[in-house]
């Protein structure tokens, strides 16, 4: 995600929220991406302060950080599976794309 993705994405969605005639509450962690200039009508951010991650988001010590472990273990067998075909690991392993990473993923 880049600051000018995440921009255009804040600002369609603050027009659909006006059309919709909503307003919205956006909490935020202090990523770079998170940097914006857009004057917004009804979507109001909120951002969290820095080095808060952790105890603010549990998810990342339990289920995101099993899901990382099973993935990696996953995308290792894959490069392992295919070495031969390859002249070194690394190689093979910057070869995989969201689908494949998906596919792996959806095996399990």
């Amino acid at each position: 995600m880049t600051s000018s993705i995440f921009e255009e994405w804040l600002v369609n969605f603050d027009k659909k929220m006006r059309n919709q005639a909503r307003k919205f509450l956006l909490v935020l962690d202090n990523a770079t991406c998170h940097v914006h200039g857009a004057q917004l009508k009804n979507v109001k951010l909120l951002f969290l302060p820095p080095n808060t991650t952790s105890k603010l988001q549990p998810l990342d010590h339990g289920v995101i950080k099993c899901f990382k472990m099973e993935y990696r273990q996953c995308a290792l067998r894959h490069v392992i599976a295919r070495m031969d075909g390859c002249e070194s690991a690394s190689e093979l392993s910057k070869k995989i794309s969201v689908g494949d990473a998906l596919d792996l993923l959806e095996k399990k």
